[in-house]
């Protein structure tokens, strides 16, 4: 149902638009490579593990007779689950980028003043920008947070991954990656095309006169000459670079409403709280770095993560309980 969706809903997007077939299997390609190169080096880290794990279990005098670990690991892997999985990854997300870089703001981007009204109304007539930078205005904050937005980043993106490798808690594996794959198609492509907006970083470029977010930007760019290079700044071109030239490229299309960079950090937030308390504690904290950092960077106005949690909400509890996750009444 989710795959169907997303496919219509790209190929609707193409037709309208023209793109072309090259540009298409790029896109495809390249994700179903990097996802399976991921896949494996996660799967051959874990062997290498279980592996040691065995053998220490060994040498203390536990068990002389006992199957090794990766043994047990590979008898009850479901190999044809993680094909599906895999397959299921590769085609939402290679839709969900397709779709992004060719259906989202191709009419132009209409709901940036919209949001940025709704900042200003949450947080009594001010920008939520000014706030973050005076909470942290040295450059090296920015480039710490830009760290934590971009590099440090990757094991939010991982989580899918690590639910296809993992074994045991079937409920939360399995509502993790419906989640996942439902949120890619319903916050990433459908909302996100429904409330098209371009995010302060291109104020005066895909929206505006370039006034409202001018400070900002200047702010950013002279952080980034001190204490940069910053991963945003050179994404951000990066985009623009994409969006002007009418290209598909990796990872391309502008799109701040809802945020999908926050999504993929509260599953695992979510995920987190069915572990442990100290876990959640710890994930609900890097959830709202990623949130500040949204903001404080110029991704992103701060409704557009607060509309990615609520929806995210309702998708993670439909799912939980479709599950099991959580008991049906």
């Amino acid at each position: 149902m989710v795959l169907g969706v997303a496919i219509v809903a790209t190929a609707f997007a193409l037709l309208q638009q023209d793109a072309g077939l090259d540009n298409i299997l790029k896109i495809a390609l390249s994700y179903g490579f990097g996802i399976t190169m991921l896949l494996t080096a996660w799967l051959m880290a874990l062997l290498i593990w279980t592996i040691m794990r065995g053998r220490a279990a060994k040498t203390g005098g536990a068990s002389q007779t006992a199957t090794p670990h990766y043994s047990v690991y590979f008898a009850n892997t479901r190999w044809d689950d993680v094909a599906v999985a895999l397959l299921a990854l590769i085609v939402t997300v290679s839709c969900f980028s397709v779709y992004k870089a060719v259906a989202v703001g191709a009419d132009g981007y209409g709901f940036d003043a919209m949001f940025i009204a709704w900042d200003r109304a949450i947080f009594g007539g001010r920008d939520p920008w000014t706030l973050t930078h005076a909470l942290l205005p040295s450059p090296f904050a920015a480039k710490v947070i830009d760290f934590v937005y971009h590099p440090a980043f990757f094991p939010m993106v991982a989580g899918y991954i690590t639910c296809i490798a993992a074994q045991g808690r079937p409920a939360l594996r399995y509502t993790y990656m419906a989640s996942y794959l439902v949120s890619f198609v319903v916050i990433g492509m459908v909302m996100a095309n429904a409330l098209h907006s371009a995010g302060p970083a291109y104020d005066g470029v895909l929206f505006g006169d370039g006034t409202t977010f001018a400070p900002l930007l200047e702010r950013l760019a002279l952080q980034d000459e001190a204490a940069g290079p910053f991963a945003s700044v050179f994404a951000q071109k990066y985009l623009l670079s994409l969006q002007q030239v009418n290209v598909i490229g990796f990872g391309g299309g502008i799109s701040a409403m809802p945020s999908m960079h926050i999504v993929l950090a509260a599953l695992w937030m979510l995920a987190g709280w069915h572990l442990s308390r100290t876990l959640g504690i710890i994930l609900t904290v890097y959830t709202a770095i990623i949130w500040f950092g949204s903001v404080h960077l110029g991704w992103h106005y701060f409704v557009d993560g607060l509309i990615a949690l609520l929806i995210l909400g309702v998708i993670w509890y439909a799912t939980g309980r479709f599950f099991g996750l959580y008991a049906k009444t």
